[in-house]
């Protein structure tokens, strides 16, 4: 009795455990829809035109340190792709200027323009297709004068 007791035991485990397996096998397969991320990333107005997102590239032109980082999570809260945030090639930026580098700049360049609150003036455009990202931030001593800074100052990351 003993002997179709232990294992009737083993066997009927390894029933129900093949059984849920089986079952479950349709549930395990991950499907990554679109419509169930969406809400979860954010998109600019920009990229909803395009069809895909506007990369940035940020550049520390003050010395201040982490502020290329802070202008990174602001950005990207807001719907854009920063590929890259480094320092500048020097710290004697006295402006905040934003560079386009593509000749499709006018789908996308207001909308940035408007969020930061850049002036006009310290817009340029230095087109080159060679670079794969569309926009280039360069911060300069005037960040924590632009408009836009009291908004972005709020995404520093607590640690």
């Amino acid at each position: 009795m003993k002997f179709i007791n232990k294992y009737t035991i083993s066997v009927f485990s390894l029933i129900v455990f093949a059984l849920f397996f089986i079952s479950n096998k349709e549930d395990e397969s991950i499907v990554l829809s679109s419509s169930r991320f969406d809400s979860m990333i954010p998109k600019t107005k920009s990229e909803e035109i395009t069809g895909y997102k506007i990369q940035v590239s940020i550049e520390n032109g003050c010395g201040k340190s982490g502020i290329a980082k802070l202008y990174t999570n602001f950005l990207r809260k807001n719907g854009y792709d920063i590929i890259d945030y480094k320092n500048a090639d020097h710290f004697d930026y006295k402006n905040t200027k934003l560079v386009f580098h593509k000749r499709d700049y006018s789908i996308y360049s207001n909308e940035i323009i408007e969020l930061l609150k850049i002036n006009p003036n310290h817009v340029s455009y230095n087109y080159n297709e060679n670079t794969y990202y569309q926009i280039t931030l360069i911060l300069g001593e005037d960040y924590n004068k632009i408009d836009s800074y009291k908004l972005v100052s709020m995404y520093y990351e607590p640690f």
